[in-house]
């Protein structure tokens, strides 16, 4: 969170509840610009609003939708409805036809989803339209063709034998292509297997090694005295060697994340790295990876250096604006 955030997070806990606070909070953690959340703020809307608004601007919203939210006392429920309109591909001005303080949500629901259903009808009327006008004007093409054919009955059969042979060559053509191209695919899904495999391997030799030494470690023998009186005064000594293992162990961790999963793009490796991140926020950065979040998602929770309670909140918010897209 940045000084500018941090500061406007400071004055709206002076005027905010503690839930319409999360929603702020929320909006900052997401990346959403102060004047749109102050927007929001000035608005005076109840916590449960400004989380469906806080939702709507994530999914990209207009000003003009932002204003018409913010000014009009919508409940969450029409609010939820007016944002799933413009999410579903309806304009601002076929959404407001519905959206009015005095509709039910229940109802709003019902107009929209049954403006979604004539907007579809009518594009598919157009792409039948398109279909008809273009198989009208290839049999139009066709009968053209078949009249000069039959100008020469001569003319007409070498046509037609050449025709004949053009498809047969060009289908035993695509025949071959296909069967090469199964051939390739065969053998890729053999070369991924093996792969695979070794991967497997590696990692089953590594945890074998890393339990034989821990074995060794604990079969070790007790320090001397004159060894333990050593250490003790080693240990008065300034310890740099706390930080050697803590990089240590991230460059183990980093390692383990490459041999795992060998799609992880060197850019987004050093950004983790460079971020100089702690043992639980890079396994935060692994349940993202983990959850399918693609590069520039797993950058946006890294950003600034926060908690993993923050991260853990981010990779949360982002996977369900994911799933709403989706329609999930």
């Amino acid at each position: 969170m940045t000084i500018e955030e941090q500061r406007y997070l400071d004055e709206c806990k002076k005027v905010l509840k503690q839930e319409q606070i999360e929603v702020v909070t929320m909006a900052m953690d997401y990346g959403l610009q102060i004047p749109e959340i102050r927007k929001l703020v000035q608005s005076n809307q109840s916590a449960e609003c400004m989380k469906e608004i806080v939702f709507a601007m994530m999914e990209g919203i207009s000003d003009d939708v932002l204003d018409f939210l913010c000014k009009n006392e919508f409940n969450q429920y029409q609010i939820k409805e007016i944002r799933e309109g413009i999410a579903h591909g309806l304009s601002f001005e076929q959404v407001r036809s519905y959206a009015t303080k005095e509709m039910s949500a229940n109802k709003m629901k019902k107009m929209r989803t049954q403006l979604e259903e004539t907007i579809k009808e009518k594009e598919g009327a157009k792409e039948d339209d398109s279909v008809k006008e273009y198989m009208k004007n290839l049999m139009q093409i066709m009968e053209d063709s078949i009249k000069q054919f039959k100008e020469s009955n001569e003319r007409f059969d070498v046509l037609s034998s050449l025709v004949k042979e053009h498809v047969v060559d060009e289908k035993n053509r695509e025949i071959q292509d296909l069967y090469e191209n199964l051939k390739y695919k065969d053998k890729s899904i053999q070369d991924l297997q093996h792969k695979i495999e070794e991967r497997d391997k590696t990692i089953a030799d590594l945890q074998k090694a890393l339990s034989s030494k821990k074995s060794e470690e604990q079969q070790r023998p007790a320090v001397p005295a004159e060894s333990q009186v050593k250490k003790e005064e080693i240990l008065l000594e300034p310890d740099m060697r706390a930080d050697q293992r803590r990089q240590t162990l991230k460059k183990r961790m980093f390692g383990w994340f490459a041999l795992r999963d060998n799609k992880i793009p060197k850019d987004v490796l050093e950004k983790i790295m460079e971020a100089d991140l702690s043992t639980e926020q890079l396994e935060e950065v692994r349940k993202c990876m983990e959850s399918g979040l693609n590069d520039q998602e797993i950058s946006r929770v890294i950003a600034n250096n926060p908690s993993p309670e923050r991260m853990q909140k981010l990779r949360e918010i982002l996977l369900l604006i994911r799933n709403r897209r989706e329609g999930v």
